[in-house]
């Protein structure tokens, strides 16, 4: 069972406790106003304020880097005619599997 509240309304305000929180409410929205337009200060150790969304990074397996073009060997490409990327998954590369397997799970219509 919940507790009853108490009134408020009979609790009598002073000027200065009005001016005080109203002065609290307008320091705590300048306060949010700087965060969101800035970003928020890190808590970390050297002070340097860093967002990781502004840092570059993404989410996910990384890129692999090829550094002279493609240098898949022929016994390890994707089976499918054209391709020339790397195979995964029963001698298919990510987006030939992921095709094959959407179109299986559909009935064997296509797409």
């Amino acid at each position: 069972m919940a507790r009853p509240r108490k009134e408020l309304s009979n609790v009598p305000l002073t000027p200065a406790m009005v001016n005080w929180a109203e002065a609290l409410g307008d320091a705590i929205g300048r306060g949010m106003l700087r965060a969101l337009n800035t970003g928020m200060p890190s808590l970390g150790g050297n002070g340097a304020s860093h967002n990781t969304m502004t840092a570059g990074r993404r989410r996910g397996r990384p890129p692999k880097m090829l550094a002279g073009g493609n240098t898949v060997s022929a016994d390890r490409r994707c089976t499918v005619d054209g391709c020339t990327r790397e195979q995964r998954s029963k001698g298919l590369c990510s987006a030939h599997y992921q095709a094959e397997r959407r179109k299986q799970l559909s009935g064997g219509k296509s797409a």
